[in-house]
């Protein structure tokens, strides 16, 4: 496009985006750089993106202007160039109407199953119509998928091009995997960002079961994908600590030492039996297991 102006503001990207989306104004060629946010928006909406972003805390400036061409066709003499000029239009006309196949490229281009998710839910699916497509949030919810530093969508014809990066330097450290539970408990929150949550809240699983899985239905059909989210299971636990004499410094050190071999304790209670030099304490508690995958 000759007719866009590049525009760098310090800002998150959900932020501005949610911003722009509410001013209707088209937005092309995001990219994140560290707390900047850079984008491109057509020549006649850059005073209205200045003004929204008039605020002191919001950077804005302009890093690249447009280029305006301008082209002027001859009248044609013939009338076979005429019809072959009038359907030529009519069948790119047509063709800008609707979306008959959905790319996406790119280092990124691994994430296609979660990206064309995501595209399908801005509502635009292979052989629909284009009009009804929120570009603008589905730019945001791409660019919030793992390592994603840049997403750029744009229509040629019937085709929609996705165009993805990621993070090299950490493109490698994704894991292919499902996320496994490695514990025994009550799962009480469950979360995928991508991939499919095998379990909801409130459900018990065992050491082993799956949690989220790596793949993703795209319309009907599933597709691999790879496993992002987190989960927080409620498990059980026991401790024993060994003390000269029951006292209650010997309970405080007895509580802090279960405490170090768990994640965060919901519940503790305990009991104190005799043994041959002291004494035993029986710390039972309950415990929040939080557990994740690629989300480093």
């Amino acid at each position: 496009m000759t007719d866009v102006t590049k525009i760098c503001i310090t800002a998150t990207a959900e932020t501005a985006l949610k911003k722009l989306k509410k001013a209707e104004i088209g937005v092309y060629d995001c990219k994140k750089d560290g707390a900047s946010f850079i984008f491109s928006v057509k020549d006649k909406d850059v005073k209205k993106v200045f003004a929204i972003f008039a605020k002191p805390c919001y950077n804005i400036s302009v890093t690249g202007e447009s280029r305006k061409t301008r082209f002027f066709t001859q009248a044609l003499n013939r009338i076979g160039l005429i019809i072959g000029a009038f359907i030529f239009v009519a069948a790119a006309f047509i063709s800008n109407m609707f979306v008959f196949r959905i790319t996406v490229t790119g280092s990124g281009s691994y994430l296609s199953s979660e990206v064309k998710r995501i595209i399908y839910e801005s509502g635009v699916k292979e052989f629909s119509y284009f009009s009804g497509f929120d570009s603008p949030a589905a730019t945001g919810k791409i660019l919030a998928l793992p390592q994603v530093t840049f997403c750029n969508i744009e229509k040629r014809g019937s085709i929609l091009h996705v165009d993805v990066q990621v993070d090299e330097e950490h493109n490698g450290s994704v894991r292919k995997a499902s996320l496994t539970s490695d514990v025994d408990g009550v799962v009480r929150k469950i979360t995928a960002i991508c991939g499919t949550a095998c379990v909801s809240a409130g459900d018990f699983v065992k050491r082993g079961d799956e949690l989220i899985s790596a793949y993703t239905v795209v319309g009907e059909e599933r597709k691999e994908s790879i496993a992002v989210g987190y989960a927080h299971i409620e498990c059980d636990g026991k401790y024993e600590y060994f003390a000269q004499a029951e006292s209650d410094e010997s309970l405080k050190e007895a509580y802090a030492a279960a405490l170090m071999t768990s994640d965060e304790i919901l519940s503790r209670s305990h009991t104190v039996s005799p043994a041959e030099g002291g004494v035993i304490y029986l710390i039972e508690f309950t415990y929040l297991h939080k557990l994740n995958i690629n989300m480093e």
